[in-house]
């Protein structure tokens, strides 16, 4: 993840002071790489040591190292063949460049979720599904439109899962969960009130918990005993979500593909199945 995906990503995570520093930072992007620690903390009216503390919460020894980072950041977006004004979309674009911006946008938050997905957890997800007796997918809203297409996968290779997406069907399946199944919850935010719920009481029987959310920690994370994390592309014209489905999609296809691995020769044989009986469906020319 670049260092100016981390200023805005991290936002959350911030104190008054840390929101202000990653403020100015991102509105003088270009002034920064000319300036001591000293002379950012005068102009925004904090302490020299606030600026180092703030650098190494970002995950960088210090602030040379912040600096340099944010430096190559900008390189990369300036070379970039499409031109992003703040990769942001605004009222004033024309129809090419909206396409082109919405892409770039899906684009990065891809790249920027694989640079921080840890594969070990993806491989003990891979691990834990193949061995679970039950498979349970919660979502709501966008991300419970991604809960159903992973279910949709799953159900490929013949693995036993249910998707809810109904709150009271939620709780009174978690009720009825043991130490031998597991709980894949889908919420960008991760704090969907009937998801973390629901998740709490599968987690006191003992399930596996999965979790796919933001990178930023959350209260449905913290109750996962594999959280993974994605990164969703910030804009302005947000009327609803965009790159952090596709995040989210992303993860579930690699995953998908994962557990197609393990039984390769089965699954294939069950794709194949599968194909010639959906074709019952399709109109004949």
């Amino acid at each position: 993840m670049d260092c100016i995906t981390k200023l805005r990503e991290m936002k959350e995570m911030f104190t008054k002071t840390e929101k202000r520093i990653a403020e100015y930072v991102l509105e003088n992007i270009e002034n920064i790489k000319g300036m001591r620690a000293k002379e950012l903390g005068k102009l925004i009216g904090i302490s020299q040591p606030s600026i180092i503390r703030f650098s190494k919460k970002l995950g960088y020894k210090g602030f040379p190292e912040f600096k340099i980072a944010l430096s190559e950041a900008v390189i990369r977006k300036k070379t970039k063949k499409i031109k992003i004004l703040h990769d942001q979309i605004s009222m004033d674009d024309t129809s090419l460049e909206v396409i082109k911006k919405v892409a770039y946008q899906n684009i990065e938050a891809i790249k920027n979720t694989t640079s921080i997905i840890d594969v070990l957890d993806i491989e003990e997800t891979v691990d834990a599904m193949c061995r679970a007796k039950n498979i349970y997918i919660l979502g709501a809203g966008f991300s419970g439109l991604v809960g159903k297409n992973f279910m949709y996968k799953l159900l490929e290779i013949d693995l036993k899962v249910s998707y809810l997406d109904d709150a009271h069907v939620q709780l009174t399946s978690m009720n009825n969960t043991t130490s031998n199944d597991l709980v894949f919850a889908i919420s960008h935010s991760g704090q969907t009130y009937e998801i973390i719920k629901s998740v709490e009481i599968a987690k006191k029987n003992g399930a596996k918990i999965i979790t796919l959310t933001k990178v930023v920690e959350n209260s449905l994370s913290k109750l996962a005993d594999i959280a993974i994390k994605t990164v969703a592309e910030n804009v302005n014209f947000r009327l609803t979500a965009i790159s952090s489905t596709i995040t989210q999609l992303t993860v579930i296809d690699a995953i998908f593909i994962l557990l197609s691995k393990v039984n390769y020769e089965k699954n294939l044989s069950l794709a194949e199945k599968n194909k010639k009986t959906v074709k019952i469906l399709k109109i004949k020319k």
